[in-house]
């Protein structure tokens, strides 16, 4: 069930879009229909080319069946992948029968599914073209790397099996990348490395159940079906796993939410902070889990204030040193909590370093410079020019300018210049593309 075992798409552009000069077709229609051609084109190539036998008519409707099965119920994943277990179909069925029949299998399987799953007609034209493409390059080096010309021997066609299920892997994360990037205005190499070495581990899961169906469907066609319950059971074990992951995550953001909301001041800081950090975190090049730790632990960062008393947290006086003690607690506190939970773990220590200053002089352990992680310095850049930029109960909030000055000011001794310096550029640039938009 990783990104290619197998990944689909709901994530499809509506259609072209037209300003007052002239009509503009969006990138990710144009990449759909490229990829509808030749998927299509490959479909009535396994339609010319495929043998039909009427002894063997039971046989088709099974495995389009049994490819239906194994399409059914895709699990989302948070970079919007929809991920199936058809892999294992797909690659047995390109060794049992070849190409052009696997191909015929799993578009059968997908007009099913995506039919009954109301996906829309150009959603399933692009995921039967997409499977077309991925199945007939991995059929290609099948055929290429194989030693025999029989059925497959396991000693000497294992190279053939394992780099064919290397391509089919390599094409199917590609093109369903590609759309959903250009769908989103993502970056494409953050939607490739996106939860990729959970993803990854469940696709290596896969790659002996297809050589089992092989071996299996070689002995006895229908001993293939004792499969059916463990491929089920392995399929709803992860999605149980995603689900508790998200909800875990749904659940700490909405008590940081609730947090935030305690003050009316600081309502929605910590989705600000979230969103300053991922551009920070996108011009840095910060990819796959680092980037989401950055961005999820962002959104958390002030969970620990949850321990301060609404006495100290809304006070709109200076703070007493006593006060100042329970306030800066709250890193730690949001660091304990975080640090129990398995989606945080790795994370956390970017909640418990966020006040560090970069001439260590912060707290709670007074670290310095490149020795404070590099979350925890971007979460301080962030945090700070969102709290100078909103109203606070002891003074109003900063302009912008006077914002960007005080970090400018500050980088150095306060802030990692580095990131200053990243972060001022990106709110220029924002600043003059919102200057062109007035202009126009």
């Amino acid at each position: 069930m990783g990104k290619t075992a197998n990944r689909k798409t709901d994530q499809l552009p509506a259609g072209s879009q037209k300003n007052k000069y002239r009509m503009t077709v969006k990138p990710a229609l144009a990449y759909q229909l490229v990829i509808d051609c030749i998927g299509f084109f490959l479909i009535f190539q396994a339609v010319m080319t495929f043998q039909f036998q009427a002894e063997m008519l039971w046989v088709y409707i099974f495995w389009a069946l049994f490819s239906t099965f194994t399409e059914m119920k895709p699990i989302t994943m948070p970079n919007n992948d929809q991920l199936t277990i058809s892999f294992a179909v797909h690659i047995s069925a390109l060794i049992l029968f070849g190409a052009p029949t696997a191909i015929l299998i799993s578009t059968v399987a997908n007009i099913i599914t995506d039919t009954i799953g109301k996906r829309g007609l150009k959603k399933m034209l692009f995921n039967i073209s997409q499977y077309a493409i991925t199945i007939h390059l991995a059929w290609l080096v099948y055929d290429i790397f194989k030693w025999n010309t029989g059925p497959l021997h396991l000693k000497t066609d294992a190279p053939a099996m394992i780099f064919s299920c290397l391509i089919y892997v390599i094409v199917n994360f590609f093109l369903v990348s590609t759309v959903i990037s250009l769908s989103q205005g993502t970056r494409l190499v953050r939607q490739l490395t996106s939860d990729i070495m959970l993803e990854l581990i469940h696709f290596a899961s896969l790659v002996p159940v297809s050589l089992l169906i092989v071996i299996l469907y070689d002995y006895e066609p229908l001993s293939i079906i004792i499969l059916l319950l463990p491929l089920a059971m392995a399929h709803f074990s992860f999605e149980n796993y995603m689900n508790l992951r998200t909800e875990t995550r749904n659940t700490i953001e909405a008590l940081a939410d609730i947090i935030d909301q305690r003050d009316s001041y600081t309502s929605e800081h910590s989705q600000r902070v979230a969103r300053y950090c991922s551009k920070i975190a996108d011009e840095l090049g910060l990819l796959g889990n680092n980037y989401e730790n950055m961005i999820t632990t962002a959104r958390v960062h002030d969970l620990g204030k949850v321990s301060v008393p609404d006495s100290i947290l809304l006070k709109a006086g200076h703070l007493t040193l006593e006060e100042q003690a329970i306030m800066a607690g709250h890193a730690q506190v949001g660091f304990k909590i975080l640090s129990n939970l398995r989606f945080y773990k790795h994370s956390a220590l970017y909640v418990y370093y966020h006040h560090e200053r970069y001439d260590g002089k912060g707290y709670p352990k007074g670290l310095k410079g490149k020795n404070i992680p590099l979350g925890a310095r971007i979460l301080a850049v962030a945090d700070s020019f969102d709290a100078m930029t909103s109203d606070r109960i002891y003074r109003k909030a900063l302009s912008r300018e006077h914002a960007i000055k005080e970090l400018m000011d500050n980088a150095g001794t306060q802030f990692d210049p580095d990131i200053v310096q990243v972060f001022v550029n990106i709110l220029q640039r924002e600043n003059a593309l919102n200057n062109d938009t007035r202009k126009e």
